[in-house]
């Protein structure tokens, strides 16, 4: 029996692609799919796919299956699978359209726009779109792709990462349109030849379903047999598969909240990182076939959904110190989100969901503290391999949700494996090339601190007052011509932390390239910082300068990274 005998609600049809848009009906990218995220990558390889088809004369092109379902509003049908493709083929379309425009024939440009993209009412002046996407990309796929209007340049600096993606999609697909028919003797055949194709041997599998639910059952069961998507756009639709079409809606948009909180590029993370902040270790491939096990009929659905949710907000606060789940937070918790999203530590999270979900804030504070120790020792300096750390992580979050670490100290002994020991700490940090500014920038400043007795000398980075200063230029000029002459090795020492130093705004003005002497005289010497005290006494700088202090400030390090509870 086939699906659609099986469901009686379910059509498949083999249709070329100028048929499947010349259809007297909309299609639509609800608002729960994903934003538009191919690449120049997947963009390119469609095209060549299709030029290269063209070229070698063959009869027919298979595009892949296209999964719709009736939507509320008529003559519309909601995309479940397909967008991406169907997206960039419009803009090819948009590029003949173009094309023809720029050969000054409005006739068949005005062709290409009614058979493809859109059709005008001739009552209302409305363009009726033939295809449209969610609202995040819509607004701007109607005027770049449709309407042929580019952004300002204003425009072009706001717009979200997957509008870029859209609005690059576009002008690649204008410029490989204009490479390929460079050197064509007969430009207007060749724009004919292009349109024919893919009108007519371009063809798609249209998956049709009178419900959103039985689509996403079919969607499910197809990508089950190996079709490479995110997991996370797995998991969507085997959950609205489960929803039935009583809580469809309600999962639909529960969805678009979730997504809007963490991101579409981050759900997949997120996803796994609520899997391993609760159940426990998994890889990202395993997730899918995990959840599935776990998660079966519509109960369950609805309650993993609604944790899925209330975890969003959670995640959402881990980004944002200022977040209102930090309201009641200390300053010096704050100050550690920000060192945390500085460094782009995101393993932790698990064990930051599971803090927040069964503990108090002031509990979630000294663990927030204590993951940035271990994180800065373990991550940052040492550089270790993230595959002890996960399972470490896991075993915490999961410690935690059971009750077995009540205490700061009953925390720290399941995060004990990753706590890199002195010894090693001062080595590698002594030996680490900082080449992040901030980063190095927010090192000194805490160090500097730690070193300074008057609370008003403090320098509460990220405040802007302080800049981060080479000692020995990056680019030396002459000015160092005698230390590079004997020491030629020492540009391979200038990110080492004894090479860096903070100053003052402006007092760093003209001493870039500057010698030493000039440096220490005319900027160390007039510094209000602790840090450039010792600076301020040295005859000269050398490769042992550097190692000295590198060593110096790796103790000082020890101190303000270490587990104090």
């Amino acid at each position: 029996m086939t699906v659609a005998e099986k469901h009686r609600r379910i059509d498949s049809v083999a249709l070329p692609l100028g048929e499947l848009f010349r259809r007297p009906s909309e299609l639509a990218v609800p608002v729960y799919q994903r934003d538009f995220a191919w690449t120049a990558e997947e963009v390119g390889t469609l095209w060549t796919d299709l030029t290269t088809a063209i070229s070698e004369e063959r009869g027919e092109y298979f595009l892949g299956a296209i999964t719709v379902a009736k939507s509320d509003r008529q003559n519309t049908y909601h995309i479940v699978d397909g967008q991406q493709r169907l997206a960039v083929v419009a803009m090819i379309f948009s590029a003949i359209k173009k094309a023809w425009e720029d050969r000054g024939d409005s006739r068949r440009a005005n062709g290409v726009f009614r058979d493809y993209l859109g059709a005008e009412d001739r009552r209302t002046g409305i363009v009726h779109p033939k295809l449209s996407l969610n609202e995040t990309n819509d607004p701007l796929f109607q005027s770049a792709v449709i309407e042929r209007r580019s952004p300002s340049t204003d425009q072009k600096r706001s717009l979200l990462s997957s509008n870029r993606l859209l609005l690059d999609a576009q002008i690649q697909v204008d410029a490989a349109l204009a490479e390929w028919l460079t050197g064509k003797q007969d430009v207007d055949s060749s724009l004919v030849d292009i349109e024919e194709f893919l009108d007519k041997s371009v063809t798609v599998i249209l998956i049709e379903a009178d419900e959103e639910a039985d689509a996403f059952v079919l969607f499910e069961t197809l990508n089950d047999r190996g079709l490479d998507l995110a997991v996370s756009d797995l998991v969507k639709n085997y959950l609205f598969s489960l929803a039935g079409a009583h809580y469809l809606e309600r999962f639909k948009q529960a969805w678009v909240e979730i997504t809007t909180l963490v991101g579409s590029q981050n759900l997949t993370t997120f996803l796994r990182h609520c899997w391993l902040s609760e159940y426990g270790l998994v890889r990202e491939r395993e997730l899918y076939r995990a959840l599935r096990n776990r998660v079966r009929g519509t109960a369950s659905a609805r309650e993993f959904v609604d944790k899925l949710r209330h975890r969003a907000e959670l995640y959402d606060a881990l980004s944002s110190s200022d977040h209102n789940y930090w309201s009641a937070a200390s300053p010096e918790t704050r100050d550690h989100l920000v060192a945390l999203s500085l460094f782009k530590v995101v393993q932790c999270r698990p064990v930051l969901l599971a803090a927040m979900e069964t503990s108090d804030p002031e509990f979630v504070g000294r663990v927030v503290h204590l993951l940035l120790v271990v994180s800065f020792r373990y991550t940052v300096i040492s550089q270790l391999g993230t595959g002890n750390l996960e399972r470490i992580y896991t075993d915490c979050a999961l410690a935690i949700r059971s009750g077995k670490a009540k205490r700061i100290h009953d925390v720290f002994s399941v995060l004990k494996p990753a706590y890199v020991d002195d010894a090693r700490f001062v080595a590698d940090f002594a030996a680490r090339h900082f080449t992040n500014a901030q980063i190095a920038r927010y090192i000194l400043a805490q160090i500097n601190d730690d070193l300074e007795s008057d609370p008003e000398r403090r320098v509460a980075e990220p405040s802007g007052r302080v800049t981060l200063e080479h000692i020995l230029p990056k680019k030396p000029g002459d000015e160092w011509a005698l230390l590079l002459d004997k020491q030629p090795d020492a540009v391979g020492y200038v990110d080492l932390i004894g090479n860096l130093t903070l100053l003052e705004k402006g007092k760093n003005r003209g001493l870039g390239n500057a010698a030493f002497a000039e440096k220490r005289n005319h900027g160390y010497a007039s510094s209000s910082l602790v840090l450039n005290r010792a600076l301020a006494e040295i005859d000269d700088w050398t490769i042992n300068q550097i190692e000295k202090r590198s060593k110096e400030l790796a103790k000082v390090a020890q101190r303000v990274w270490r587990y104090h509870y």
